[in-house]
């Protein structure tokens, strides 16, 4: 920090404007290592000092941009020594460190907030972080933006570094874990998701990294538990930011077997307003840590941010709980909840109510107990009005099961913001000062975004919004504050000057103990996201003002855009190209203002940017009817393949591709592209159906069946769409496996009368080969009937005729079953219900071919009276089936004659007819 070497670069730096970035980094890496290995000591062992230089940069910056209060960099040389040449340089030096540090860290196309506070540091600890691994190439080097992103990432990472053998192998899983949360420090600060970033965080962060930090002679001890939980969670909080669902849900599962934490959300009775005689429905997470995980953490005392009061006259700032296991709000609308549950990729909105026979992801999320019995025994006897302090690791994986939900749930679903309001309460209604102080005010910041959707409490959320954004964001040392600052705040700057003694923590060390843990903010992504909920609140003006002093152009653009003022959006657009000619996100955007193909292809030039490319894609395949293009559907799929090369991560990309694929007729295509779908998330139902159609059209009908019955038993929407199972049963009927046909068709049967289908929609072909391999075997009254027996009667004899009434193809299919199972009675039924069937249809006298239909259903019909009738009856007393049966039979033929004189007396089927009358008239 204090070496010559590195002031003299440092200082020649700043006073020599053709020194670039990238040369001083090069420089410094080179003294620092000649610097280190002056040192007498094993190599690994160097490379921690390395390691804590970056460490410190990183967490520097972290404190600069996310959690405050600002570090006092001016005068420090003795404490921070040539970091505060590098940032209290003159103003001509610091817009050139910031544009090239800013360059520097820009990625497919994404380029960071250009207001950053000292992005330098951030630099810095990269590219230490990459010269200690020894990556083969730079992610801080321009010139690797032409690389596609699987390269790129493999080139980033040796993931054979670590190694078992190695005695200091703990020291690389140091390395890759720290550099892992530098990488989501830099994704944290893009405007989207950046797939480079997340796949090279999760590679660093592997089994193999946890592995070489664990303490093997103890591997039950406290600290490994905390080091466990800690993994999972972080990796939870990166696959959040990768919108990678499936890997969220695994790690925080992973999580909770570990940690121990008791979950559960129900609902319960409570007061919520001061003057209430009657307890209401509402919900409650009761929640308990491991005893062991408590007494693992200090007691660590936490001065929060202020917690906005109500000030209500009417209602309370905390309900007041009575009864648990309330089932009252669990059970409101549970089928319009179940619907929102999981995000579904293509809409199937039409479609009504279906069942659940695997937990969604929200129910694996947030266990939830209907009734009191369902309640776990341990928390069973929890006081809902003070329920226990929780670990701060099990308040973070609160934090986190509900950013996942949150994520993969519409925002306009009541009932789910009642789920995640409760979760965020276990966290506030807690013991003052006891929960961290970053996991608490993300806990006030959730709530009051969740609150400015309800009327009573939006005041309220509102103004916590405000005062967050007061003391966490971009203006926060600048502007008045609701509430003044805390003495620790006060006192920062001269304790961090004048450190004595390690004992008291300072407020900034605090702040981040858990801030990998839960999902990055920038301060710059508080007061936007402030700007988001007034636009949403119609305070327009109010939003712009906060845009506008974020010089976010971009995002002023696209405010007026959604306005329809499309000359204003174009102007401010045009205004963050005029700043940074590069920026690869506002020349798409300005191409999805304009419908302008040209601004997209800018965009994909000048930064690789993935979403130019996919609008590109959307734009040949539905071209605005005013721009003169037709659809092109290859210009499509090729610009969606290009989109993938850059951002290979996404699954709503890689659905779209498939859905083009299938259309296209390019089979291969869609199953490649559906393959990825259900590796990025494999309870999506619709990805693994759309494999299936693919692998079936390619003739390959095994995988397409596996794919198929991942469909059926993936989530929620399996049972929601009639299609996947049609497609279900047509592949099993071609591999000939009829009990999965049968269980097909029976749910196949529900959900089309629950959607209120005629009964045209039955299969009758793959009907009859059911009933055909039912009757097939004679049935033994001595011996117990197999489940394919008793399960197809059901479905024929019972099952069907609620839905049946006109098809008299159908009734003699159950016809024959009835008559193997014996039921002579029944059997005529339905020969005369098929007779039914026919002759009631008011086509009868103008279509030649239904007419053919009655005469046959007749002729069925008499033999059927001929056959049945004299047999032993349903009561077996010497009753018959039917004793007048040829009265019966005469009568039948008569009728229809009556009928079809006028208009087919001279046809083959009248004479038929005649001739079975004559028939009759003789027995």
């Amino acid at each position: 920090m204090h070496n010559e070497d590195v002031k003299r670069i440092t200082e020649g730096f700043i006073s020599d404007s053709n020194v670039s970035l990238q040369t001083y980094l090069e420089q410094l890496v080179f003294v620092v290592e000649n610097n280190i290995n002056g040192i007498y000591l094993l190599g690994e062992i160097k490379k921690t000092y390395i390691l804590l230089f970056a460490v410190l940069a990183l967490q520097c910056f972290l404190v600069s941009n996310f959690s405050g209060p600002n570090l006092p960099f001016e005068n420090t040389y003795d404490e921070t020594g040539f970091l505060s040449l590098l940032l209290t340089g003159n103003e001509e030096f610091n817009k050139r460190l910031q544009l090239q540090s800013l360059s520097l860290l820009s990625i497919s196309g994404l380029s960071p907030y250009h207001l950053t506070e000292s992005p330098v540091l951030l630099v810095l600890a990269l590219k230490f972080f990459e010269k200690l691994q020894g990556a083969n190439i730079s992610l801080l080097d321009s010139s690797n933006v032409k690389l596609e992103s699987d390269a790129l990432v493999e080139n980033s990472f040796d993931s054979e570094s670590i190694r078992k053998d190695d005695p200091h192998s703990f020291i690389v899983g140091a390395l890759c874990w720290w550099r892992a949360r530098a990488l989501q420090v830099q994704q944290s600060l893009l405007p989207d998701v950046s797939s480079e970033l997340t796949s090279l965080s999760l590679l660093l962060l592997s089994n193999k990294t946890v592995d070489s930090l664990v303490n093997q002679s103890t591997p039950n001890s406290e600290t490994n538990q905390s080091l466990l939980i800690e993994y999972y969670l972080e990796k939870a909080n990166i696959s959040i930011a990768g919108e990678l669902e499936s890997q969220t849900l695994e790690a925080i599962l992973n999580a909770n077997k570990v940690s121990g934490l008791s979950l559960i959300l129900t609902g319960c009775k409570a007061k919520m307003t001061k003057y209430q005689q009657k307890s209401t429905a509402t919900l409650t997470v009761l929640a308990k840590s491991h005893d062991a995980l408590l007494r693992s953490e200090q007691n660590e005392q936490s001065f929060n941010p202020q917690d906005v009061k109500l000030n209500d006259d009417l209602f309370l700032e905390m309900p007041q709980y009575d009864s648990l296991g309330d089932s009252e709000l669990l059970n409101q609308n549970e089928s319009e909840d179940n619907e929102f549950i999981k995000r579904i990729k293509l809409d199937f909105s039409s479609l009504a109510s279906f069942e659940s026979s695997l937990p969604s992801t929200k129910d694996k999320l947030l266990p939830t107990a209907t009734n009191e019995s369902d309640i776990p025994e341990k928390l069973s006897d929890i006081d809902c009005n003070k329920q226990p302090r929780l670990a701060n690791l099990d308040y973070v994986q609160l934090i986190l099961r509900m950013q996942a939900i949150l994520n993969n749930t519409p925002s306009d679903n009541a009932l789910v913001n009642e789920e995640l309001i409760a979760i965020i309460q276990r966290i506030l209604f807690t013991t003052e000062n006891t929960v961290n102080w970053l996991v608490f005010s993300r806990a006030l910041w959730y709530r009051s975004l969740l609150e400015t959707a309800r009327p009573r409490t939006v005041e309220r959320g509102i103004l916590q919004l405000y005062s967050l954004v007061e003391e966490l964001g971009v203006t926060g040392d600048k502007t008045a504050r609701l509430f003044p600052k805390t003495e620790d705040e006060v006192k920062f700057s001269e304790e961090f000057k004048n450190l004595t003694s390690i004992e008291k923590p300072l407020i900034n060390s605090i702040r981040l103990r858990y801030i990998y843990l839960i999902p990055l903010m920038p301060k710059w992504s508080m007061d936007s996201k402030l700007a988001e909920k007034l636009v949403e609140l119609g305070a327009f003006k109010s939003a712009l003002e906060i845009y506008e002093r974020l010089e976010k152009w971009a995002d002023v653009a696209l405010c007026y855009a959604s306005t329809g003022d499309k000359a204003r959006s174009i102007m401010f657009i045009k205004k963050a190209l005029d700043k940074d000619p590069k920026d690869a996100r506002s020349w798409s955007v300005l191409g999805d203002i304009e419908s302008n193909p040209e601004y997209w292809n800018k965009a994909w030039e000048v930064g690789r940017y993935a979403n130019s490319k996919r609008s590109l894609a959307k734009y040949y395949y539905n071209p605005p009817k005013d721009s003169g293009v037709t659809k092109d559907l290859q210009k499509a799929i090729d610009n969606m393949f290009e989109c993938l090369t850059a951002n290979p991560i996404n699954f709503d990309n890689w659905f779209f591709y498939g859905c083009m694929g299938l259309e296209s007729g390019n089979y291969e295509l869609a199953a490649e592209a559906f393959t990825r779908c259900v590796s990025l998330d494999d309870t999506n139902s619709y990805s693994w159906s759309n494999l299936a159609s693919a692998l079936i059209q390619l003739d390959k009908l095994s995988e397409a069946f596996t794919a198929l019955q991942k469909s059926v038993n993936s989530g929620d929407s399996a049972k929601k769409s009639w299609k996947i199972w049609e497609n279900y049963m047509l592949v099993a009927v071609k591999l000939g496996k009829w009990d999965d046909v049968l269980y097909s068709s029976i749910i196949l049967l529900n959900r089309k009368k629950e959607l209120e289908h005629d009964d045209s929609s039955i299969d009758l072909p793959v009907l009859e080969k059911l009933a055909e391999l039912l009757i097939s075997e004679p049935l033994d009254a001595s011996k117990r009937e197999t489940y394919y027996q008793k399960t197809c009667t059901q479905f024929i004899c019972e099952m069907i005729p609620t839905v049946v009434l006109h098809d008299a193809r159908i009734w003699r299919i159950v016809a024959k079953v009835d008559l193997w199972r014996n039921k002579p009675w029944l059997a005529l039924e339905d020969y005369e219900k098929a007779y039914r069937a026919v002759t009631n249809n008011p086509d009868l006298s103008t279509d030649e071919n239904i007419w053919k239909d009655a005469v046959e259903a007749c002729t069925e019909l008499i033999s059927a009276y001929e056959n049945f009738g004299e047999l032993e009856g349903r009561h077996g007393a010497g009753d018959l089936v039917c004793k007048d049966w040829k009265f019966k039979a005469k009568s039948t033929v008569r009728s229809l004659l009556s009928k079809g004189k006028s208009t087919w007396e001279y046809t083959d089927g009248y004479e038929k007819l005649q001739e079975l009358k004559a028939e009759i008239m003789n027995l």
